[in-house]
C-alpha cells in the first residue's frame, strides 16, 4: 500500500479502533473548519483529502484513488492551486522527476496505486482533458513515448512473450483533483483493485481516438459507455491477476 500511510502502518487495513476514532475525531473538526475557508476563498479549488494517506483526490469519489481508503464529505478542503506547477518552476515537492525538458515532465505519482505508477505532464498549463483539440494529439503521444521510456529503464519483468505496451495502462482522470493535464501510465501489479474506474478514467487511446474523429474528447459524463469501461477494467483486472499472487476479481 501506500508509502504515506499513518499511525506507523504499512496498509489502512491495519489501522486499530483507536487510530480509525482518531480519524473521526478529525473530520467532526473539519466541519466548521471548512466552512470559514469556504468564506474565505470561496473560488478555490476543493477536495477529498485522503485520512489514511493525506492524497488529495476530487470531490466526487467516495473512496482514495491512491490506497483506496474510504473518503467522506467531511474529508473535504481546500486543495493547492497547482503542485505540478510547482514542480515545473524547480520547488522540491519531495517527488523524483525522472525527465525534464523545456516541455515536458515525468515522475513517480506521490500516491502510486502500482509500484510502476508515473505521471508525465506538459509545462503547459492545460486544466483537462476537456481543453484538448485535435492540435494536441502530437503532444498527447509525447506523453506517452517519454513513459514508455522511463519503463524501460526500469527493466521491469513481465510474462514471457509480453511487451511492456500490452501491460502498460495509461489515461486521464476527469475530473481532476489537480489542474494540470496529466498522463497516468501505470504497471501492474496494482495495490488495490479500484484502478481504471469508469466513468473517471479515459483511456489514453479512447482520447486519441476523440481527437482525432470529433477535435475534443467525448467524455463519459456527456456520452456514457459502461460496456466500454468495464472492458478497461476487465482487462486491467487478468493482467494483474497475472503479475501477483493477490487476485482480485475479473
Amino acid at each position: 500500500m501506500s508509502n504515506h500511510t499513518r499511525f506507523g502502518k504499512s496498509s489502512w487495513r491495519e489501522f486499530t479502533a483507536d487510530d480509525l476514532q482518531v480519524i473521526e475525531k478529525e473530520r467532526e473538526k473539519n466541519k466548521e473548519h471548512i466552512v470559514q475557508v469556504k468564506k474565505a476563498f470561496p473560488n478555490a479549488q476543493y477536495g477529498l483529502v485522503c485520512r489514511a494517506c493525506t492524497k488529495p483526490n476530487t470531490a466526487s469519489v467516495d473512496f482514495c484513488t491512491g490506497c483506496s481508503f474510504p473518503c467522506t464529505p467531511d474529508d473535504i478542503e481546500k486543495l493547492p492551486d497547482n503542485i505540478f506547477l510547482e514542480m515545473i518552476n524547480g520547488r522540491d515537492t519531495g517527488t523524483k522527476v525522472f525527465y525534464r525538458d523545456e516541455n515536458f515532465l515525468c515522475f513517480d505519482d506521490k500516491f502510486g496505486c502500482s509500484d510502476n505508477h508515473i505521471d508525465v505532464i506538459p509545462v503547459e498549463v492545460i486544466e483537462d482533458i476537456s481543453f484538448l483539440n485535435k492540435s494536441h494529439i502530437p503532444m498527447l503521444e509525447k506523453l506517452y513515448e517519454l513513459g514508455q521510456r522511463e519503463f524501460k529503464n526500469r527493466n521491469v519483468k513481465l510474462p514471457e512473450g509480453k511487451t511492456l505496451e500490452e501491460y502498460t495502462f495509461a489515461g486521464y482522470n476527469h475530473p481532476v483533483s489537480v489542474k494540470h493535464l496529466h498522463l497516468h501510465m501505470v504497471l501492474p501489479p496494482f495495490k488495490h483493485a479500484k484502478v481504471m474506474l469508469y466513468p473517471r478514467w479515459h483511456p489514453h487511446k479512447k482520447v486519441i481516438q476523440d481527437l482525432e474523429t470529433h477535435g475534443r474528447v467525448i467524455l463519459y459524463s456527456e456520452k456514457p459507455n459502461e460496456q466500454e469501461g468495464e472492458e478497461d477494467r476487465r482487462t486491467a483486472m487478468t493482467a494483474h491477476n497475472t503479475m501477483s499472487d493477490n487476485k482480485f476479481d475479473v
